[in-house]
This record gives C-alpha cells, structure tokens and sequence, in this order.
C-alpha cells in the first residue's frame, strides 16, 4: 500500500491529540511513529518560567579571537528563572551574521554605520544595533524547556570588520569568539562566585558541556562550522580550556555563507541541517546547500547524525532576526513564489514561525538529557510537516539519516561520464537527453544527471544499473530507497508539479511495479534547483528482489516534458525514528539586493577617492558613491581585470558610502593601465553592480 507523502491538507487534518504523550521527565513512549505521519510540533511552551541577562567584558586586543584589533565578550544569556542546585542544563549558542552595527530611527531602524566596529561608539543620533537579541522569540521558548541559550553579540571588531588574508569574512575570528565564550563559560560553571555579576545568579555547576548545540545566521553559519573544526584540530588547545570536555549534539544554520576563509569547513560526526531562506537577497545563491552537497557523500561518521536542508519558501535573508528590520530582498524567484514578508511591513510573523519551527523541533530532538528523537522526523521526508508549519509555507527538505558506511549503500554518484554507472554499467536511455555535471549553486561535491525529455510515454525512461546481470546490490538489510531531484531552469518554470515513475530492476532484469514520485514528493521550481531528497520504503517496490538489486528505472511516463536533475542514489538501512513525544503545551538608502536575476548598474555618483600604495606594495583603492556599501554577509568584491578582489573594509568612521579594498602587490601588477573597476556581491548573480570606470595607475601615491 502506498502512502501519500504529499504536502497539503490529508496532513493538516493530523491533530497533536493523537501523539503519544511523554512523561515530564521526556521520557518517550513505547510506540513508533506511522511512517508518512505528520511529526510533532515542537513549539510549545515549556514548564519553566523565563529570564534573561547579559555579560559584557571590557574590549580589548584579544589574539585568542582576532589578533591586532580590540574585540569583546558580549552576549545575552537566555535561562529558567529558577535554575535547581546540582541539576545541569544544556547549552546552546546563538550567533549572528554580518550586519550595521549603528542605526538611527525606528520603524524600521535603520542600520546604515558601522563606526562601533572600530571605536566601539555610535555617531550623534545613533543606538548600538543589538544584533544578539533578534533571536529572542526562539531562545526565550527554548528556556522555558531547560535550555541555557547564549546569543553572542559579535559587533566589535568582527561585524562589518576588515577581512584578513585566509578570512575575508572573518568567520574563523567568528568560530574563535564562540570557542572564547564557552571557555569562559566553562569557567564560571567550575568556579563559584568568578560568574559576572550583571548575570543576576551564580552559573556555578549549572551548565552541561557533554550536550552543547549551536546555530549560526549568514556568516554566523559558517562561523559555528569554524568554532566546530578549529576544536577538533589536532593540536588545538581549545579542548583544554573548556572543561569538562565540550560535546556538541547539532548545529543548525540560518543563510549561511559558505567558502570565506581559507578552509572547507564541514560538521561531519554531529546533527546538523540549514534552512534555506528560498527568497534570499543577500545570500541569494544559497551557499548552505554546498556543506550539505560535501558532507552527504562522506561514510566515516561513527554513529547516525542526521544531515539535513529545510529551504522555506518565501522567506527573505533578514526577517529571521527580529532586529533586522529591513528587508534583504525584493521579491521571490519563481513563477507565483509569493513572499512571507511585505513591503513597509517590518518583519514577518510567518517567516519567524518558520524559524520556530525549525530550530526548536532540531535542538529538542538532539541536545540535552531529555532529547527526543521523535522531533527529527519534521527534517525527514519520510514524515509530512508538523500541521502548524505545514499550513505556513511550502518546505523543501533534503536528508540523510547518517554518513555512515554502516547505514547507507551508495549505489551512484553520477562521477562518471554520462552513460556510464559507478559500478561501470551502461546506463539507458530511452527517448531523453542525459548529462552529468554540478547543479547551478551547488558545491562541485555533487554530481546529478541532467535528464530532459519532450514527450511522455512508456517508451521515455531512464534506467541506471551498478551490477551486471544476474548480479545486484544486496539491499534486503536497507530500509528505503533515497535520491535527490529538482526541476532544472526554475527561475522560469511554472509550479505545476512533474511527476515520474520508480522501479527496481532485479538481477535478472525483471522489474518491481511501478511507484510514483508524487507519492513521496511535491516536485515543483522554487527559483532554486535545491534537489529534495526522496525516500521510498523498500517494502513498497512489490515484485522486487531486494537481495540483489541490480538498478532503478525511472519512467517519465506522466508529465508532457520537462528537465530534471537526480542525484545520490543510495540505500538507508536506518529505522524509522523514536516514538511520538507531547509536543508540550503551555538602512540603508539603496534598493537591497533582491531575489530578482537582472543586475540594476550603479553609474552615477560613484567615484574612485585614492590608489595608495601601502609599504608592503599591497595597494588600497578608496572608492565612493552616492548609493551605500550595504553591509551582507555576501562578501563585496571588487571585480577587476577578470579577477574579485575580496579584502575590503570600511572607514573608521563607519561611513557606508566609502569602501576600502586591498589589492596584492603581484594582482596590482598583473592588472593593466585602464582595467575596468566594478563592485558587486556575489561572485555569480548580484542585483546590483558599482562601475568605477577605469584603474589609472598614475594616480596611486604612497
């Protein structure tokens, strides 16, 4: 029998009284969930009355964080009120991403300077920008369920700061300032009466570091990914400063960037997932789909940690942190992709239930003595949304219960020349076109047949073997059958749904019955080719073998003609999750860069104000214009003679109509007389583009 695994109303009609309950203690019940079920909500308010406080240390020169620049420890630390002798709560560490750090008004506040990141003061007519506290609405829920939520405020030195050779985003400084944190935390948990007193109480005894989990937004994403590998290196000497030892359960991201500093930084070995924001102005390439596309393929983690991406349709960049109060983006990509935000409305309470969503079923599934499994199944396909979230947008989700060899069989990767399996085999086609290569916007990690057709029909298929006949992959200890697809060219294709075909070939050639795609997933164009993840329960492929299955037919016998990437073929033996659980009960002047693809060039008002060659012969160009630098988390670049130009700042005095970039003496030299100068973000797409004309060498001074 098959399962209707399809987002819509046969979920929203699931209700929560149906869900086995919980002890007080989380202990889970004894049932298992149904598969294709709506998972719990896990965003009820818990028993624990809620406060909040913060430390903030004098600045200063730190080298443990940022060496040459004053930093600070700054964060606000979200907690149950009453907090029991002797009984130890999870931690959880929030960071930001790049944004102003001055703004001025209100309704919505406009975060257009940046001095505090050098001078740590504001200009006449301007408030520090509280970065940290636009995750309240989350921290404060987690409290109120045991958690010790530390939302770090990273605005001196950091923020809108001067990238640095191997960190042009400063995301490595990002990972030393969350690792500084909680060696300072593990300190005050070891030591009575050494807590800061603006704190209110005693932390003495109160943390645990054996269940830590993190989120990051923008560049905060890839900065927990920084904290999480600059611990794990060999050599370093933050495991000895934080103890007892730190154990981090899960990170989540927010729009990450991903590729600024001079690492590829994963979160291989712990839970990890990423929300998309599909409507993204500032990350509008949606960077967090590459350490997913990295770490899928990976089989050396020693135990099951779930690897996710949850894309929420509609969201923009900004409008998930509560003191962003102008939006990223001008629109969706997509035919009828309607935004969760509107014009002159600050915030967006839909957009925000996502983030709730999101990030509390993932920390109460996977951090903290009482985690509860079951609260994963909202990332897992095999299981519909919560009904309240599924109600509030489309969710896109890609998946994988673990890089383990022990839980998955990978059966192609499309690493070879199109026509050719993993395992060597010819691959079939009939009646359509098939290319491998990298999806736009994905990391090179992951290859995917492109597979097009132009008429429907029986005779129209794909079939992709990885064992010779009358041999076969032994699935019979597996569970389901997991690939990934998207529509191709989806910033101009309809949301009418496509749909296709799946079949197991057994060894002798023979085929199981046929299973529909629309079983298992909405198949529509987003504006991103963000390829979900499918799950199909082996027990659902009738007639097959499943001690040898020698490939998979796909039949494009349904949808007149379309394109569509596969990928990552593969077997999951992992059961289905935990039982059920109680879900609890009681600016800036320009246009921002939007979701749009055509580029708006800046021509007026723009202005290059000096070359100043430095004493290293690495060479400063100032320039200037009338339409401000906004501050993204994108990094800006400046495109000359075919090549960006990465390391930039802004003036001291926080003015966003200048932007300072520092050229290497060898690029200075190799770029000729008369090249032409433009800035933009994003290194493929960008909304809008500064041209400066020409670089005239004669002008530069020392």
């Amino acid at each position: 029998m098959r399962l209707n695994r399809t987002f819509g109303s046969v979920f929203a009609a699931v209700t929560l009284s149906a869900l086995v309950a919980c002890t007080p203690s989380g202990k889970e019940a004894a049932d298992t969930q149904d598969i294709g079920a709506a998972a719990a909500d896990a965003t009820g308010v818990g028993p624990a009355e809620v406060t909040s406080s913060e430390y903030k240390l004098p600045a200063g020169v730190d080298a443990d964080v940022l060496a040459g620049r004053a930093t600070e420890v700054w964060a606000r630390v979200y907690r149950p009120k009453q907090m029991a002798e002797g009984e130890k709560h999870p931690v959880l560490v929030f960071l930001h991403g790049n944004h102003g750090t001055c703004g001025r008004g209100t309704n919505p506040r406009r975060d257009d300077n940046v001095q505090y990141t050098t001078s740590g003061t504001c200009p006449t007519g301007y408030v520090v920008t509280p970065n940290h506290e636009g995750y309240a609405y989350i921290a404060e829920r987690l409290a109120s369920w045991g958690y010790v939520v530390v939302s770090i405020n990273a605005n001196r030195g950091i923020t809108a700061g001067a990238g640095v050779t191997g960190d042009g985003g400063l995301n490595l400084a990002r990972g030393r300032l969350i690792l500084k944190h909680l060696s300072l935390l593990s300190q005050w948990n070891k030591e009575a009466g050494t807590t800061p007193e603006s704190l209110g109480f005693d932390l003495a005894g109160k943390l645990d570091f054996s269940n830590v989990g993190m989120m990051g937004h923008s560049r905060g994403g890839e900065g927990i990914r920084a904290a999480y590998e600059q611990y794990r290196d060999q050599g370093s000497t933050w495991p000895a400063r934080i103890d007892p030892a730190l154990k981090i359960k899960a990170m989540f991201e927010i729009g990450p960037v991903d590729g600024q500093t001079g690492r590829v930084l994963n979160a291989d070995g712990t839970a990890w997932n990423v929300i998309l924001p599909m409507c993204d102005g500032d990350v509008s390439n949606l960077q967090g789909m590459k350490p997913f596309d990295r770490m899928l393929p990976m089989t050396n983690e020693a135990s099951a940690q779930p690897k996710g991406m949850f894309a929420v349709w509609g969201a923009n960049h900004n409008y998930f942190n509560t003191e962003w109060q102008e939006s990223d983006s001008s629109g969706c990509r997509g035919t009828n992709h309607q935004p969760l935000f509107q014009s002159g409305v600050v915030g967006s309470e839909k957009q925000r239930a996502t983030g709730m969503h999101a990030l509390m079923g993932f920390f109460r599934a996977h951090v903290g003595a009482n985690a509860q499994a079951a609260f994963n199944n909202a990332y897992d396909p095999q299981y519909a949304l919560p009904a309240a979230l599924d109600q509030v947008t489309h969710i896109g989700r890609a998946y994988s219960d673990a890089s383990s060899a022990s839980q998955v069989l990978i059966v192609e990767d499309f690493s070879k020349a199109a026509g050719t399996s993993l395992g060597g085999q010819d691959i079939v086609s009939s009646n359509v076109t098939v290319a491998n290569s990298t999806p736009p916007e994905h990391d090179t990690a992951l290859k995917a047949a492109l597979v097009k057709w132009t008429e429907a029909g029986e005779n129209t298929s794909l079939t992709i073997p990885w064992a010779a006949t009358g041999d076969g992959a032994d699935a019979s200890t597996m569970k389901t059958l997991d690939f990934r697809t998207g529509v191709q060219n989806s910033t101009i294709a309809s949301l009418a749904p496509q749909n296709f075909h799946v079949q197991l070939v057994n060894a002798d050639d023979s085929l199981s019955e046929k299973v529909s795609l629309s079983d298992y997933l909405t198949l529509t164009a987003g504006g991103h080719v963000i390829l979900e993840t499918v799950r199909i329960p082996l027990g659902d492929f009738k007639n097959a073998n499943l001690a040898k299955v020698r490939g998979v037919k796909l039949s494009f016998d349904e949808t007149a003609n379309g394109a569509v990437y596969v990928a990552a073929v593969r077997f999951s033996r992992a059961e289905a999750s935990a039982a059920p659980v109680d879900p609890g009960t009681p600016g800036n002047d320009a246009t921002p860069p939007g979701a749009v693809d055509e580029v708006v060039p800046v021509t007026t008002g723009n202005a290059v104000n000096a070359l100043r060659v430095r004493p290293s012969s690495d060479v400063d160009v100032e320039l200037a214009s009338t339409t401000p630098f906004p501050v993204l988390d994108e990094l800006a670049r400046l495109r000359v003679n075919g090549k960006d130009v990465l390391l930039s700042r802004y003036s001291d005095e926080g003015d966003i109509h200048k932007i300072v970039f520092t050229m290497s003496a060898a690029d200075y030299a190799a770029t000729p007389d008369g090249a032409q100068l433009k800035v933009r973000y994003g290194a493929d797409k960008a909304t809008h583009e500064w041209d400066f004309g020409t670089l005239n060498k004669s002008a530069a001074t020392n």
